[in-house]
Parts: structure tokens; C-alpha cells; sequence
């Protein structure tokens, strides 16, 4: 990430909204940003000024709202976040959705990049780790309700000792998982993980795709790639490479 540039809580919620309406939409305008921030369009015209003198936001009076490369670097950053820790409250802790977003919303504007990667790798770790899998995460937030007993740790450290009886070493997914390249139109399916290339799965959950989010297939190209679905409200296209690395059940 280049050179951090200094915002306040309030300019990095513009930042973000305005990556949200360019991703969605392609094109932005004050109105647009103050019915998403939830303020009055003058507050608005105030923090692209800021914004823009910092180097993120390309605006004139009356005009539509672009980001400059360092603005488009800074938004992702602030997504990426976003996102990995609503996974975490969620998908981690056992958090309820709604309840999830709040916290996520409360505790972004403090996590720094470092911490920012280092959740990610977390996240990656307990969703790729061979003794690790579905089950265990779903025993784990069991745990959060009803808390081990010595006699359980002593039969998962035993499992783990001996590979071959280990219950979670399998990946595999569940009988009904599939990728999301599979499914026709008008199938609808949860994401259970994303695989492939860093860079693509952190722009994939830019994009809302993350563990747990709903998807429903809308549409295929003629020679079935992209993929059109829609996922959390917003309607996306896929290249089929990229939907192949989407494990849904």
C-alpha cells in the first residue's frame, strides 16, 4: 500500500462510500454519496474538498466524483478491512449478522494495515489449515456457548496424533457443495470458501463475496463466461475462472 495518508473516521466513510458507487455503478454524484453517508449533500461537498486535498478524489462543482490511484488503493484498503472483520465477528465468533456489521463499523477505523494483513492470514488459516475444516470451526462456536472439558481437548489431541483418525483433516467441503461456475441460472447458493490467487480473493471480498453471503446465478453469456449473479443486493459479473474459485453449497 502506498504512503498512508491521514484520515479521520468521517473522511474514510466517504472513501469507502464512494468506492461502493463506483463499483456498483460506475459513475457518482454528491447526491448519491449524502443518501448513503446519511448526511446532507453540504457535508458532503466538505469532505470531497478534504479529500481532495489529500490526493484521493478527483471533483468539480457540480460534477461526478472520480478517485485517483492513490484513492482507489486507500478505498480497497478500507473494504478489505471492512469485510475481514465482519468474517471474523460472523464467521470466527459466532457473532449475529446485523449485531457483526455494527461492531465491524466501530472497530475498522483503528485496525492498521499490518493487523489488516495479519486477519486475513488468520482467516485464511483456519479456512485452508488440514486440521482445521468445517467441523471443527463449527465445534469451535460451539465452544463459545459451552466450553470444553478436559475430556474433549484430550480426544481432539488424540485425533491430531494420529492422522489417519483425524475427523477434520478432510477439506473436501459437504455432499452438496459445488463451485460457483456449476450452478445454472436461477440456482441460488451460500459461499463456503474462496480459493485461487490472493489478489483476486481479496478483490472478490471487496466485492461482498465472503464466507456465508448468499448468491443467486441471474445469467450466463453465451459461452458461459462472465457470469452475472447477484450477491447482498448488488449485481456482479464473474469471469468463470474467478467463479471456479467460489465454493458453494
Amino acid at each position: 500500500m502506498a504512503e498512508a495518508v491521514e484520515l479521520t473516521e468521517s473522511l474514510e466513510d466517504y472513501l469507502e462510500a464512494i468506492y461502493r458507487l463506483l463499483r456498483d455503478s460506475g459513475t457518482v454524484r454528491v447526491k448519491e454519496i449524502a443518501e448513503m453517508v446519511g448526511v446532507k449533500m453540504p457535508s458532503v461537498s466538505s469532505a470531497l474538498a478534504a479529500l481532495k486535498e489529500r490526493g484521493l478524489v478527483e471533483h468539480e462543482r457540480y460534477g461526478q466524483v472520480t478517485l485517483t490511484p492513490a484513492g482507489r488503493e486507500t478505498a480497497e484498503f478500507l473494504c478489505r478491512r471492512h469485510y475481514a472483520l465482519i468474517a471474523f465477528l460472523r464467521d470466527i465468533l459466532g457473532i449475529e449478522p446485523d449485531q457483526a456489521e455494527t461492531e465491524a463499523g466501530q472497530i475498522e477505523h483503528a485496525l492498521s494495515p499490518e493487523s489488516l494483513r495479519r486477519l486475513l492470514m488468520l482467516l485464511d488459516f483456519i479456512e485452508r489449515c488440514p486440521r482445521g475444516g468445517e467441523q471443527w470451526l463449527e465445534q469451535m462456536l460451539a465452544r463459545w456457548e459451552n466450553p470444553p472439558c478436559e475430556r474433549d481437548c484430550a480426544e481432539c489431541i488424540a485425533h491430531i496424533e494420529v492422522p489417519e483418525s483425524n475427523p477434520f483433516a478432510s477439506r473436501g467441503g459437504t455432499e452438496n457443495s459445488t463451485t460457483l461456475d456449476r450452478l445454472s441460472p436461477g440456482k441460488r447458493g451460500k459461499v463456503l470458501r474462496l480459493s485461487g490467487e490472493p489478489q483476486i480473493r481479496r478483490r472478490l471480498m471487496d466485492m461482498g463475496l465472503t464466507p456465508g453471503a448468499e448468491i443467486e446465478v441471474e445469467r450466463l453469456a453465451p459461452l458461459g463466461d462472465p457470469i452475472e449473479i447477484e450477491v447482498r443486493g448488488y449485481h456482479l459479473s464473474l469471469r468463470k475462472r474467478e467463479a471456479a474459485g467460489i465454493a458453494v453449497e
